[in-house]
């Protein structure tokens, strides 16, 4: 196990090399980045929060869980159409941990970083006695006017959702020792969408380059608890059809043999999957990723689930709650 060094030496060694994919960071030499947006383009900021045992596991692997901590954020960023310019990372290492592990967050993160063209362009670095938490702020620049937002939504709408939903809620039960008739091969995908979410960055972004009226979110809550967001903004309703929410195979296998597991589909968090409300055109120009599953309706704030012996019920509120103690 390496010693830890302090901090200006763990950022040189680990993180100072990451930066110098933009000249926006200075090479990490000053308190703060210098970022010029691109003429014809409005600045996206998000930030999000992830604390061990809360949003990642204190046993999962560094890597992945500074993959997790990036892409979370970047997906925010392409619910809003926005392409990546850069990031600011703190960091709160739980004082026990090693370099090493230290070291390995720092790759997961410049290996991301490279793929998704999102440089780091600074941030700080603190030890805790408590647990390891990470706050990661990106930035990204979207056509000016096209920005998706949530208050977009009109009745008449359909919905639609990029991906599969329910693999990471699933996912996570695997993780913690459930779904045990599960064959591997299905544990091991489940895990994956858990562990490693995928941002939807190229849906965003065209969406944002057309002229269509798009509204989107990402779902990081689950989908019955997330929905109500655009609902609550736009002043709508929604009805979903149960029969045509996208399943990866893994799902469906668990699902059909427990379908008390819909209630993990369809509230569970981290799928990081795109919701977009738009007219049917507008949805079917985006390709065969994105799927239909519902219409909005002008019953404001009214949330129905539609089965498929067309029968409807109240779609439960639910979702992951960060404040659920």
């Amino acid at each position: 196990m390496t010693a830890r060094s302090g901090e200006f030496d763990l950022i040189a060694r680990h993180f100072a090399p990451i930066a110098q994919k933009s000249k926006a960071a200075l090479s990490l030499l000053d308190d703060a980045a210098l970022l010029t947006p691109p003429a014809g383009h409005e600045i996206v900021i998000t930030v999000d929060a992830l604390v061990a045992d809360v949003h990642f596991r204190n046993q999962d692997d560094p890597t992945d869980i500074a993959r997790k901590v990036l892409r979370v954020n970047l997906s925010d960023l392409a619910a809003m159409g926005a392409r990546p310019l850069g990031v600011v990372l703190t960091a709160g290492y739980n004082r026990n941990l090693s370099e090493d592990w230290i070291a390995a967050f720092a790759r997961g993160l410049g290996q991301d970083c490279d793929a998704f063209n999102a440089p780091l362009l600074g941030g700080d670095t603190v030890a805790t006695p408590g647990p390891t938490f990470f706050s990661l702020t990106a930035f990204g620049a979207v056509p000016t006017g096209r920005a998706m937002r949530r208050d977009a939504a009109k009745s008449g709408d359909v919905i639609a959702v990029t991906g599969t939903l329910g693999d990471a809620a699933l996912g996570l039960k695997v993780l913690q020792g459930g779904l045990t008739d599960l064959n591997e091969a299905d544990k091991a995908f489940l895990s994956s969408r858990y562990l490693v979410p995928q941002p939807r960055m190229d849906v965003g972004m065209k969406c944002a380059a057309g002229n269509a009226r798009y509204a989107a979110m990402d779902i990081s809550d689950g989908l019955t608890g997330d929905c109500r967001k655009i609902c609550t903004a736009s002043d709508v309703g929604m009805v979903f059809d149960r029969e045509s929410i996208p399943l990866s195979d893994a799902t469906a296998n668990a699902v059909r043999d427990n379908p008390v597991l819909w209630e993990s589909v369809l509230g569970g968090g981290d799928d990081y999957e795109l919701l977009i409300c738009a007219k049917r055109a507008d949805i079917d120009a985006l390709g065969r990723d994105v799927t239909i599953i519902g219409e909005v309706t002008d019953q404001s704030g009214q949330v129905y689930l539609r089965d498929a012996d067309n029968k409807m019920a109240e779609l439960a509120k639910g979702g992951f709650d960060h404040f659920g103690f």
